[in-house]
């Protein structure tokens, strides 16, 4: 009896263990857990990347350089002074010709401007000469604006030809080209006390030559200005 129920006993255990292993054997294997090495590539490229933008900021911030600007708007011919000018800091840029604010002492009441010069613009070094364009040769005249012999929009840095007009007394081909004139500024047309408009007139930057007979043909109402190019400098006008 003994030795049929060692025997027996045996069996079972030898059943179990089959019936483990086979449960062992069965089992699927863990899958490997998968690596991204790109999602991993693309976040130390973006961390990098913000280090970097964030570097030139810093750089770009530090080589920021104070400059002159303009206070409000310059007519060709003007004396600079320290009235028309203040600072504005902007980054460096080595191709353009701008003027440091450590240097305006040496632009103030030294400088003409050669152009018009608009408010809030950085002031450049094409913009200024250092001859008085008014000493140099040239004179400014008034010259009272008709409103059939002028344009009706002049404006300052405007070139334009200035015609003697034939009057009534005279043919078309008596008009005589008397010479070309800077618009230095405009007097625009306002009503007078009557509820009339004046004409308006405009100051040229002439040549000293010429200054008398632009006077003469304003005087007489005949003087014709004929607008040939816009945002002209001082150099345009021949001097001595």
């Amino acid at each position: 009896m003994s030795g049929s129920s060692g025997t027996t006993t045996a069996d079972r255990q030898r059943m179990r263990s089959a019936r483990g292993t086979g449960r062992t054997g069965n089992r699927m294997p863990a899958p490997p857990r998968q690596r991204r090495p790109a999602l991993a590539a693309i976040a130390v490229l973006l961390i990098v990347g913000g280090a970097l933008v964030a570097g030139l900021l810093a750089i770009r911030m530090d080589s920021r350089v104070q400059v002159i600007a303009v206070s409000h708007t310059i007519e060709p011919g003007h004396r600079i002074t320290a009235g028309d000018l203040v600072s504005r800091q902007i980054a460096t840029d080595e191709r353009m010709s701008l003027i440091g604010w450590q240097y305006r002492d040496q632009v103030i009441g030294k400088f003409f401007a050669r152009a018009t010069i608009y408010q809030g613009m950085l002031l450049d070094q094409k913009t200024l000469t250092r001859q008085n364009p008014v000493e140099a040769g040239r004179a400014i005249v008034s010259v009272q604006l008709n409103p059939a012999l002028t344009p009706k929009e002049l404006a300052k840095g405007d070139l334009v030809q200035v015609v003697r007009a034939s009057d009534g007394s005279t043919t078309r081909d008596d008009a005589k080209d008397l010479t070309q004139g800077l618009v230095m500024s405009v007097t625009r047309p306002e009503k007078d006390s009557l509820g009339g408009a004046s004409s308006g007139s405009v100051s040229l930057l002439v040549p000293e030559a010429a200054a008398k007979d632009v006077i003469d043909a304003s005087h007489a109402q005949v003087a014709g200005l004929a607008l040939l190019k816009r945002g002209q400098t001082v150099d345009v006008i021949p001097g001595s």
